[in-house]
């Protein structure tokens, strides 16, 4: 009886390498495949932004489809969100270098707009002035 298990015991171990190597064949198509997939889509996009291959379509419109065939999803995501990330990036850098933020650019405006309007004010109220810098009262 053990001379009839050995030889079942043989088949099995040579039978599951084949299988490995049959899954092991069929991962590495799949992933050849997904890697085929990403590189046309990426080659759209990059066409669609550059005009490439557009025809006699209006460049905008083009690009938008181009767009969306190399990525259906990327109209609904959007690259607004893609910018709003790096304005946010930018931001951050500038900051940590000393950079004012806008609000506070935006501030500095208004506060130099109104010391001007002052200024105005202050010198229409003082009268001419005499060549020696003071006033004539």
């Amino acid at each position: 009886m053990s001379r009839k298990a050995a030889p079942a015991a043989k088949k099995t171990t040579t039978a599951a390498p084949g299988k490995a190597e049959g899954l092991l064949r069929a991962g590495l198509k799949a992933l050849d495949n997904v890697r085929n997939d990403v590189a046309k889509r990426q080659a759209n996009v990059i066409e669609g932004l550059l005009g490439i291959g557009q025809g006699k379509t209006d460049a905008a419109a083009g690009a938008k489809a181009a767009l969306t065939r190399g990525f259906p999803s990327l109209d609904s995501f959007g690259i607004r969100k893609f910018e709003d990330v790096f304005d946010q990036r930018v931001a951050t850098a500038l900051q940590r270098l000393g950079m004012p933020s806008a609000e506070e650019v935006q501030a500095l405006r208004e506060e130099v707009a109104h010391l001007r309007e002052r200024l105005a004010q202050l010198e229409s109220n003082a009268g001419p002035r005499r060549s020696d810098g003071t006033s004539k009262r």
